[in-house]
């Protein structure tokens, strides 16, 4: 594809038990032309069953762009541990797109012990002065009781976070951080975020079948 300075990212979230609606996502995001990948921001299954993952699976085959998915709390349910580890890999894992940095972790405190691994994510954000940005993903945002974090990856050079989990759009940033939090609705709304990257700066959208609404513009 090249380099860009201008490109799409989808963030769909929580598809569950709703693999029809999450179809429907899927194709309507194939629509859109500047979607380079879509992440997946976890809670891919419900009880953590197989067939869960079988069905989230078919569909995500249907993508036309990449899919990177972090892990969410009803995936390490049942088998769901061992499931994820066989089929979708690690827990933390990172890539580099378009001199950008997006770090994928595990921040689910109900199946996991000690998460996030802090030493593993400053390990990860090191070199983010050569970046354009260091954009953070996991299932669950900071937690209430761990919102030390957001400081912690505010520190590590990190520009955003983007999450699922809470079932609604939201966006929020500790006043005295001022480290933007993104979190995109479940499937079952028919519903995604819509990141665009541009030399600007950073532009979040909350996007139904019909339109997309600017949430929040972070510029440089």
């Amino acid at each position: 594809m090249g380099a860009r300075d201008t490109y799409q990212v989808a963030i769909v979230s929580d598809p569950q038990s709703y693999p029809g609606a999450f179809e429907t996502v899927i194709e309507h995001v194939n629509t859109l032309d500047n979607v380079d990948f879509i992440l997946l921001t976890g809670d891919l299954a419900d009880t953590g069953i197989k067939a869960e993952f079988e069905w989230v699976c078919k569909v995500m085959e249907k993508a036309k762009q990449p899919i990177l998915a972090v892990i969410g709390n009803h995936d390490a349910l049942a088998f769901g541990k061992d499931i994820w580890s066989k089929y979708f890999g690690p827990e933390d894992y990172s890539f580099i797109y378009q001199n950008s940095k997006f770090i994928a972790y595990n921040d689910n405190k109900y199946e996991f012990a000690n998460v996030p691994d802090r030493a593993w994510l400053a390990e990860e954000t090191q070199g983010y002065e050569s970046r354009d940005y260091t954009i953070v993903t996991s299932h669950i945002a900071p937690w209430d009781t761990d919102l030390e974090l957001s400081q912690e990856l505010k520190d590590m050079g990190v520009d955003l976070g983007l999450h699922g989990h809470v079932h609604r759009f939201d966006f929020w940033q500790l006043a005295a951080v001022q480290l933007p939090h993104y979190e995109a609705t479940f499937t079952k709304e028919e519903s995604f975020g819509l990141l665009s990257i541009n030399p600007s700066g950073l532009t979040l959208e909350n996007c139904s079948l019909k339109r997309c609404v600017v949430a929040q513009v972070r510029n440089r």
